[in-house]
Order: structure tokens, then sequence, then C-alpha cells
């Protein structure tokens, strides 16, 4: 089934740029040589780095592996420099990782899903306009038309408050204190949830955004006049009718305006 995004949030960049020749063409004079070789697409920059996943540069970004893990610069535009992580199928994906200066860009960052090129969801993360507030700007493509979500806030895993969003393309605003500290890790995560039991108020294939923080009450949201704090949130799809729920999903694509980008960790749970 063919799926396409709603919003304005477009994937960060295609997985790879190739340049195919033909044998047995014709030979040409040196200067239409010469041009077909400004003309080629540049080869992009990949390297593998964590187990089981090859990480590709795009727009004007950079890699250069570390001794703890892999060093992204390169990143003026949040719209199109950042760090494409690819993988076989897989039902899970975590990243820790450690922005320079991303609230002083003042741009946030973002992040895409892909199942091969098919976007699954995306999620934006907005700089505010006071000091320690952002905006979470999810759209999830399971449900025709986009699916609504909800956002959950736990702290010390046990959860503080759930607040279904029915304004599909309108961003969340909370505090974050922790991603305006310059060496502070980010933990981000993507799933496609697998139900635990009729219990579970998630349902299988919902697809899930998740961030966490090491500082208590690093999350701020107002749910309707109620204030909620935790260390975790996460903003998970609700499914509707003529839903068509992702079972796995093949890459990550990140982008950011920021100094620099440090990877310090990364995993996948590989789908069945």
């Amino acid at each position: 089934m063919s799926i396409k995004l709603t919003g304005r949030l477009m994937a960060a960049a295609l997985l790879s740029l190739t340049a195919a020749g033909c044998q047995g063409e014709e030979s040409q004079p040196a200067e239409a040589d010469a041009l077909s070789n400004q003309e080629a697409p540049v080869k992009q920059q990949c390297v593998g780095t964590f187990a089981g996943v090859t990480h590709c540069a795009t727009g004007d970004a950079k890699l250069a592996r570390t001794e703890t893990g892999l060093n992204v610069t390169g990143l003026a535009n949040a719209a199109s420099d950042g760090v494409s992580s690819n993988f076989a199928a897989a039902t899970q994906w975590e990243q820790k990782a450690v922005f320079q200066d991303l609230a002083k860009a003042g741009q946030g960052f973002a992040l895409a899903a892909r199942d091969g090129e098919q976007v699954v969801s995306t999620i934006q993360v907005g700089i505010g306009n006071e000091p320690g507030r952002v905006t979470f700007q999810p759209q999830f493509t399971g449900t025709p038309g986009g699916s609504t979500y909800s956002v959950y806030v736990y702290s010390g895993g046990q959860l503080q408050g759930r607040h279904i969003n029915r304004g599909l393309w309108f961003p969340m605003d909370a505090s974050w204190y922790d991603i305006h500290i310059r060496f502070t890790p980010i933990h981000t995560g993507f799933r496609n949830h697998t139900s635990f039991g009729a219990h579970d108020p998630i349902a299988s294939g919902a697809c899930v955004w998740a961030f966490r923080s090491a500082t208590p009450g690093a999350f701020t949201f107002n749910f309707d006049g109620r204030i909620v704090s935790g260390d975790h949130v996460e903003f998970v799809e609700e499914l509707g009718d003529g839903h068509y729920p992702y079972t796995s999903f093949s890459a990550i694509d990140l982008t950011a305006a920021a100094s620099a980008l440090s990877i310090q960790s990364e995993s996948i749970i590989r789908g069945k």
C-alpha cells in the first residue's frame, strides 16, 4: 500500500546518490568528458560505526568516527544537514547523542522514520522563543489523512499523565531543560509498537517517538491546564479506521542546526 506523508515536514534526504554508466558508448571529446564529470552527483559519505547500522551524511554534513562513536559536523540547515541511519528491517531504534549549541542555532532538529523510501513518521523539535522552551510536532501516516496521537509522560517509569492531541498539525509546547545544555545526552527512540494484550492502551503497529532524559522533571507539559512533568515522554500514534499499521522500518533520518552532533551509541531490534 502506498502511503503519502501529509503536512509540512518531508524526509530529510534520500538513502543514496548513485551514478550509472553504460558500456559501449561512443567516445566523446575531452571537453564533453570534463562537463560530464562536473555534472556527476557527489558520492555520499557513508560509514559503519555501530553494529548493524550504516550512517550516511546528508546535505552539507560530514562524518568522522571517534573513540566514543560518531561525530557529525556541517550542520547549518535543520531542513537538510544531518545523518541517515540505515539498517535491516527493524521494529525498534534507539540513539544516545549530544548536540553542541543546538539552542544557540535556534532551528532545532527533525527526525524521519522510513521503510525503504516510504516515510513512515516524522517529528520536528523546534526551539521556543523563551529559554528552556521547545515545540514537538509529530506526524503519523498509519491512518488515511494522518493519525491523531497521544502524549505520555513518565517519571521514574511511572505514568504521570496522558493527553490526546486532536490538532494534527499544531505543535505541542513544552519545557525541556536539557536540550539547552551543551554536553547533556539526548536519548531518542522510535518503534513499531507490539501490544502486550487487551489492557495495553497502545495498539500493535502504532508508531512511537520517545525522548528520555537523565534529569528528573526534564519535560514539562500543560495538559489542558494540568502541569505534568517527567523524565520520559512518548508521542504515540492513535490508529483509526482504515489504518495501515507498519510492522518494521529501515532508516532514521536526523537533520539539525548545531555546531556538532556526537552520537555515543545506537542500536536496533530487528524485525522477525
